[in-house]
């Protein structure tokens, strides 16, 4: 979804989509992922841990932990993006503008939606699990 809205960006801007766009992408999903499989983690780990705390709580709780920890790699990380786009040729400024971008996209995905919808899907699946076992019990 947002390699398409990167590809609808660039079409509108009439910038050429080439190896560095690419490189672009790849990096963004990169950090994306390794930040998203962070919290999941924390969430697995405090559904071992927490066993008396209900599950939006612990879903809450593990975002809370990781919080500091993704925001302050997503700020380095762009800190250090942003000086290579001033001081940068115009190369670099096609690499790393976008960058930044992806970068404060994808730690607002990370840390706001994915656990959000983690917990979303694993309530509406049990919900669908325990309707599908109450229709099998009365069919028998």
């Amino acid at each position: 979804m947002m390699c398409l809205l990167y590809s609808l960006f660039y079409a509108i801007l009439k910038w050429s989509v080439g190896s560095t766009f690419i490189a672009c992408m790849l990096t963004i999903v990169g950090y994306s992922i390794n930040a998203t499989i962070v919290i999941f983690d924390r969430i697995r780990e405090n559904l071992k841990t927490q066993s008396k705390m209900e599950l939006a709580e612990i879903v809450n709780l593990s975002i809370t932990q990781t919080f500091t920890r993704s925001i302050n790699t997503s700020l380095t990380t762009f800190i250090m993006v942003f000086v290579l786009f001033i001081m940068g040729v115009s190369s670099i400024r096609e690499f790393a503008l976008p960058l930044m971008v992806g970068i404060v996209c994808g730690t607002y995905s990370s840390v706001c939606i994915t656990g959000s919808l983690w917990y979303i899907m694993t309530v509406n699946k049990g919900k669908k699990n325990s309707g599908v076992k109450a229709t099998a019990k009365s069919k028998i």
